[in-house]
């Protein structure tokens, strides 16, 4: 759905759905009660840029009593922006106000109190790849509905898409009150970008399950580092969303952190043998020295992770992505990354005794002073493109 905008100014546009809504809510804080019908119809003319004699014509109204409602709206709105606003700077002016507010209000008061509440956001969206850049996207078109941008997903889980939200108690109300209103959907399409399809909300309320707020709000002390990282054995922490949290010696021995978001986190030394991480997001991550022995890592991403000195002996590492990880010196015995993207890896000194590498991607991947490969196995891994960085690696040899 296109967005109908006016070119005016340097500010950023205001679609007419989040205009209507905008002034509907000032009107509301002034007189406790919601635009007219005349009033609306004058919105959308201003909107469409058509002038008074024209909007008369239109609604078969007399054209001075067109002004009257105007002028009278236009006093509560400027007010409530403390901006004088007039039918030439309406638009510009409430689009200021309204991106001035997603950070304060324009009284200078403090955003409301950060919410203790959980709240639960399911959306249908024909998205097979949900990337964390993607969640983003979608988290940003909220901010910017709820206007708060301290509103930021906790942990997403599948079916269609759960997510469930942290923000201020205004912000996340608004949300509740626009799904009931019918409004949410509407507002998400009409601001989204043409590379998400059509979303469609199921779901925008606080949740009361237990368990979901005891784990949002063990998320929540992760990232504020609040909580004693040793105490994490076995916890769930599926589909939490941890960028760039700091876990440096965590004990996760045996946590299930399935479609976890842990990009560029820190888990240097932490303890996540026998952990479960398939298809967690760990790009970028400081794993050095982590214990990961015998940890589901199948279809996690760790390309640029690195695992240098990490134990990685019989994890499962199926399908992983692990283009371009540094893991020099990681103990890899044992290991199945069969089928694992390798490219561009460095795998200098690693152990790779009675891994499992069939069908692995090792284009330019450097294997340098690795051990355990058999001769077999190495001229094998040099058809496919592997470096050893010795005579081993003259192509018309290897493929007589």
């Amino acid at each position: 759905m296109m967005i109908n905008e006016l070119k005016m100014t340097e500010t950023k546009t205001i679609s007419w759905t989040e205009l209507e809504m905008l002034v509907n809510d000032l009107k509301k804080k002034h007189t406790n009660k919601g635009l007219t019908d005349l009033e609306t119809k004058i919105l959308k003319g201003i909107f469409d840029d058509k002038t008074y004699r024209d909007l008369a014509k239109e609604i078969r109204q007399e054209e001075q009593s067109i002004k009257n409602a105007a002028y009278d709206l236009f006093k509560i709105l400027s007010e409530q922006t403390d901006e004088k606003i007039g039918k030439s700077n309406l638009i510009t002016a409430l689009a200021r106000y309204r991106d001035n507010s997603q950070t304060f209000d324009h009284n200078n008061k403090p955003q409301t109190q950060q919410s203790d509440k959980v709240f639960e956001l399911v959306i249908e969206v024909d998205i097979d790849d949900l990337t964390p850049e993607k969640i983003d996207k979608i988290n940003n078109l909220i901010q910017k509905i709820a206007r708060d941008n301290t509103i930021k997903p906790i942990m997403k889980l599948k079916g269609s898409i759960r997510l469930f939200l942290e923000g201020s108690e205004d912000g996340l109300q608004r949300l509740a009150d626009l799904h009931q209103s019918g409004e949410l959907q509407a507002l998400l399409n009409e601001l989204k970008s043409d590379d998400i399809p059509e979303i469609i909300v199921k779901k925008a309320e606080f949740t009361t399950d237990a368990k979901v707020i005891e784990k949002a709000e063990l998320i929540k002390a992760i990232r504020e580092g609040t909580i004693d990282k040793t105490t994490l054995r076995f916890v769930d922490l599926s589909g939490a969303i941890l960028i760039g949290a700091i876990l440096i010696g965590a004990i996760l021995r045996g946590a299930i952190l399935i479609g976890a978001i842990l990009i560029g986190a820190i888990l240097i030394g932490a303890i996540l043998r026998g952990a479960y991480l398939r298809e967690a997001d760990l790009s970028g991550a400081d794993l050095r020295r982590a214990d990961l022995r015998r940890a589901n890592l199948s279809g996690a991403n760790l390309s640029g992770a690195n695992l240098i000195g990490a134990f990685l002996s019989g994890a499962d590492l199926r399908r992983a992505n692990l283009r371009r990880a540094n893991l020099r010196r990681a103990n890899l015995r044992r290991a199945n990354l069969s089928w694992a993207n390798l490219r561009r890896a460095i795998l200098i000194e690693a152990d790779l005794s009675e891994a499992n590498l069939s069908g692995a991607k090792v284009e330019n991947a450097i294997f340098i002073d690795a051990t355990g490969i058999t001769p077999e196995q190495k001229q094998d891994l040099i058809r496919r493109g592997a470096i050893f960085g010795d005579t081993s690696n003259d192509r018309s040899k290897a493929l007589v």
